[in-house]
């Protein structure tokens, strides 16, 4: 009896060591180019928090401006009145929300790491 609650407790206790551990805050992100599965898509981390975003290969207008990594996610700061912010995950970015981009991206849109 004395086995398995002492069983038990390290199973508990793996539990929540696993949970937690994938709620740690990322600090830090890989930089360089993340794009979609379609190549339509792409975000360009660069020196200094700066970023390049093209949220369809058919738009003229690329933001850029600065990004930064908070909780386990990316804001990428245009200005006071446009930002896109996106849920990093396994090293992957989820697209989430952000002004201007609603015609252009869906919610949930995943963004490699792409690798030359």
């Amino acid at each position: 009896m004395k086995i398995k609650r002492i069983l038990l407790l390290a199973t508990m206790i793996l539990i929540f060591m696993a949970i937690f551990s994938s709620c740690a805050d990322v600090k830090e992100l890989k930089q360089g180019m993340y794009i979609t599965d379609d190549g339509l898509a792409w975000v360009i981390l660069q020196n200094d928090n700066e970023f390049i975003f093209n949220r369809h290969i058919a738009t003229s207008y690329d933001p850029t401006g600065s990004y930064s990594v908070k909780g386990g996610y990316l804001v990428l700061h245009v200005n006071d009145e446009e930002e896109y912010i996106f849920i990093i995950k396994d090293g992957k970015l989820i697209f989430q929300e952000g002004n201007l981009a609603a015609s252009l991206l869906e919610t949930g849109t995943v963004f490699k790491l792409y690798k030359e």
